[in-house]
C-alpha cells in the first residue's frame, strides 16, 4: 500500500520548499471523496489518505510535523497504517481543531496556504474571524507543478493502474448479450477491476442502436441504468480504475450481435486521430499541440472535432485538460487520457473512444493493450 521512504522524503521535502519559497507559516490541505478536478488531490499526493467519508484535512508547518484530522477512531486507524501521516488525531470540529494547533504553534499570524477551491466558505469565515493577523494565500498552482514531476515509482502504478482497465473491460466482453442490464455490465467490469485492487471506479456507459442521422441513437456514456441489452445495439465504456490512488481510464465501444459500419466509420476517425496526435506526444512539446494535431486530422475527414480531446490523469482524474489552451510542455511521467470526441455534420451523432499514455524520456509509451478494433460480441 505504500510508497518507498524515497519517494516519501521526496514529496515532504516538495512541499517542505513550497513553505519556504511563499514564506508560509502553514499550509492547510484539505481532502474529500470528490471525483474530478486537480484541487482534490493535493491532499491525497502529500498524505497518501484515501477520503472514504467526508473530508479530511492536514496541517503542514515548516518547523514541526505535520498533523492529519479526521473524523473517527477507525478512520483514524486506517489513516495510520496507510497515510504518510505518523500524527493522525480524531476531531469533531476539523477547523477549531486546525485554529488551536496554529496558535499552539505561533503560526497564527503571517501567510497560511490554502486552495480555495477546497476551503469550505464556513471555515473561510472561521478563520478570518480566529485569525485576523492571518493572510490566506492560494498556492494550489504551486502544488499542481510540484505534482506533475512524477517519479518512477508513480509511472509504476499507472502501469499497473492499466493492467485493472484492459482486466475490466476483457470481463464486459464475457458477458454482453441481449438481456443483460447495464447494471450487469457495470457490475463485472467493477469487479474484475476491484478483485485486482482497485480502490476506487468511475464506470460510465450507454447502450442503443446507432445509425446517421438519428439523434437519439447510441447516447455518451452516463451512470448505468436498468436498460436492457437488445440484439444490435452498440455500448460504449468508460472505465475508470484509480489503483494506488491514481487514475487510468480506457473508453471503447462494441457492437451487440452484428458488426455496426456507420458507427465503425467514426470509431476509425477516433483511433486515426489519436495516431496524429501522439506524434505530437514527446517531451518539449506542448498539449496544445497534441490537441490540435487532432482537430486538424478529423476536420479533415468531414467529421467535426468536438471538446473534450482528454485530460492528463494522475491523482485526480482530470488534472488539466487536453486542450487548444494548454500550453504546457510535455515532460516524461505526465499521463494523459487521449480520447477525442467526433460529431457528425449534422450534429446528430457523437461519440469517443481513447486510452492512456504516458510521457517518456524518448516519446511516449502506451498504457493499455486492449487492441484499437471495434468489435462484435
Amino acid at each position: 500500500m505504500r510508497f518507498t521512504d524515497t519517494e516519501i522524503e521526496r514529496r515532504h521535502r516538495a512541499i517542505q520548499g513550497l513553505l519556504k519559497a511563499k514564506d508560509l507559516q502553514a499550509l492547510l490541505l484539505i481532502g474529500d471523496m470528490t471525483v474530478g478536478h486537480s484541487f482534490y488531490g493535493d491532499f491525497r499526493y502529500y498524505t497518501n489518505n484515501q477520503v472514504f467519508f467526508q473530508r479530511q484535512v492536514v496541517v503542514l508547518l515548516p518547523d514541526a510535523a505535520p498533523v492529519l484530522f479526521n473524523y473517527s477512531d477507525f478512520s483514524r486507524r486506517a489513516s495510520v497504517e496507510r497515510s504518510f501521516i505518523d500524527d493522525v488525531r480524531v476531531s469533531t470540529n476539523f477547523i477549531a481543531d486546525t485554529v488551536r494547533l496554529l496558535r499552539e504553534q505561533r503560526a497564527d499570524r503571517g501567510r497560511i496556504g490554502v486552495s480555495f477551491e477546497m476551503l469550505p466558505t464556513v471555515w473561510y469565515m472561521y478563520l478570518r474571524t480566529e485569525l485576523p493577523d492571518a493572510t490566506l494565500l492560494d498556492v494550489h498552482d504551486d502544488i499542481m507543478e510540484i505534482r506533475l514531476l512524477c517519479s518512477e515509482e508513480e509511472m509504476e502504478v499507472y502501469r499497473k493502474g492499466a493492467t485493472l482497465a484492459d482486466a475490466a473491460f476483457s470481463a464486459a466482453l464475457k458477458v454482453i448479450r441481449p438481456g443483460i442490464s447495464e447494471y450487469e455490465v457495470i457490475a463485472e467490469i467493477e469487479y474484475a477491476a476491484r478483485k485486482q485492487g482497485a480502490e476506487e471506479q468511475f464506470t460510465l456507459i450507454g447502450s442503443g442502436k446507432f445509425a446517421f442521422g438519428d439523434a437519439q441513437s447510441l447516447p455518451l456514456p452516463v451512470p448505468p441504468s436498468a436498460r436492457r441489452i437488445q440484439a444490435g445495439d452498440s455500448i460504449i465504456m468508460e472505465i475508470t480504475p484509480r489503483y494506488r490512488g491514481y487514475w487510468t481510464q480506457l473508453v471503447r465501444m462494441v457492437n451487440v450481435g452484428q458488426p455496426n459500419h456507420d458507427l465503425e466509420k467514426m470509431q476509425v476517425v477516433c483511433r486515426d486521430a489519436i495516431k496524429g496526435g501522439l506524434e505530437e506526444f514527446a517531451p518539449g512539446r506542448r498539449v496544445k499541440d497534441v490537441t490540435l494535431a487532432m482537430q486538424e486530422y478529423i476536420a479533415k475527414t468531414g467529421f467535426v472535432p468536438r471538446p473534450p480531446f482528454g485530460h492528463m490523469c494522475g491523482i485526480d482524474l482530470v488534472e488539466e485538460r487536453v486542450s487548444l489552451d494548454n500550453e504546457r510542455l510535455l515532460t516524461p511521467g505526465i499521463a494523459a487520457i487521449i480520447h477525442p470526441m467526433v460529431r457528425t455534420a449534422d450534429g446528430k451523432n457523437v461519440i469517443f473512444w481513447g486510452e492512456t499514455y504516458l510521457v517518456t524520456k524518448k516519446g511516449f509509451e502506451r498504457l493499455h493493450t486492449t487492441g484499437d478494433e471495434l468489435l462484435t460480441v
